[in-house]
């Protein structure tokens, strides 16, 4: 595992991230790495987002909407069942 040593963090906002992490019972190091993961999914999830939308653009395919993404999906899914609200 990776080792992120941070420098020159601001007093209150230290004590936040202390309280933060009492709060939920956790040490501060346990409380920062899981921000961390968090942090780090959230900055996968965008680098992947970003992708998608370089990828629809290149193709020609311009801005993806939510009509789009609807479509898209029924067409995976197949129809509706008989009397279902759709």
């Amino acid at each position: 595992m990776a080792t992120i040593q941070i420098r020159n963090i601001r007093e209150d906002d230290y004590e936040s991230l202390r309280r933060a992490a009492e709060s939920e019972g956790k040490s501060l190091q346990a409380y920062m790495r899981e921000q961390a993961g968090t942090l780090a999914r959230r900055a996968r999830r965008k680098a992947l987002f970003d992708s998608a939308r370089e990828s629809a653009a290149a193709s020609g395919q311009g801005e993806i909407s939510r009509e789009s993404i609807l479509a898209d999906l029924d067409a995976i899914r197949g129809p509706w069942p008989e009397g279902s609200d759709e």
